[in-house]
């Protein structure tokens, strides 16, 4: 029977280069990925080719229709969020991959009641990315303090999710949507060999396709969104959330 975690377990075995695991920590120590194309697509070389499909599928979901669809939106993403953690502790105490999937499944299942805590998180998140690079672009000569940007998005973007929940709700999905996206397609053009070289050039060299690529694809979400759910905006309060 196909096991995709064992395919992704073989996948990452192979690699020669960072673990995908690695590339995680990398994004999570420093999230303005944007003003570094380089780190970035040494990261995205490692993800596995299903990783990326799943990526792409999932993204272009939550940027066209993810407030519709936003818990079960936050219940991946707290699953997926749990096998990252659990696949952590499983590398330091040399455990089972069903540890990571335990722990998955427990994140996930603490996330459905607890959903406006978990908007919160994620929207935190995003907010923590967004100020992470847009810190970087405009104080080129201080990038190491990146740390602040994110530190004020996250503060930001989670504070928010309290007072306007259906808003933060479509912008995190849009964002995050979009930031999956572009990623996963990124990988697979990079699984084919001949394109490999073309694809870094091009985004090496020029350091504003990449935040262009993702601005374009998250404020076409909004707007969707928006346009498709204008209750998200009329009623953007932090009550009740029956929609």
């Amino acid at each position: 029977m196909f096991n995709p975690f064992f395919v992704l377990a073989q996948q990452e075995a192979a690699s020669s280069g960072p673990s995908v695991m690695e590339a995680v920590r990398a994004f999570f120590t420093r999230m303005d990925v944007l003003s570094r194309p380089d780190d970035l697509l040494d990261g995205l070389s490692q993800v596995p080719l299903i990783l990326a499909g799943v990526f792409v599928i999932v993204g272009l979901l939550c940027v066209l229709n993810g407030y519709k669809w936003h818990r079960w939106v936050v219940v991946i993403l707290a699953f997926i969020g749990g096998v990252l953690l659990g696949n952590m502790f499983a590398l330091e105490t040399s455990k089972s991959v069903i540890v990571a999937v335990a722990l998955g499944a427990l994140c996930a299942i603490i996330a459905t009641p607890l959903l406006k805590v978990a908007v919160a998180v994620f929207g935190g998140i995003t907010g923590a990315f967004i100020g992470a690079n847009a810190w970087t672009a405009l104080n080129t000569t201080q990038a190491d303090s990146h740390w602040a940007g994110a530190a004020m998005g996250f503060i930001l973007m989670a504070m928010a999710s309290f007072l306007l929940f259906r808003i933060v709700i479509v912008v995190f999905t849009s964002v995050g949507g979009a930031a999956m996206l572009i990623f996963g397609g990124i990988t697979l053009l990079m699984q084919v060999d001949s394109w490999e070289p073309a694809v870094r050039e091009a985004l090496a060299t020029n350091q504003l396709i990449l935040p262009l690529l993702l601005a374009v694809a998250a404020v076409g979400g909004f707007v969707l969104q928006s346009s498709w759910h204008p209750e998200a905006i009329k009623k953007a309060g932090g009550g009740d959330d029956k929609d």
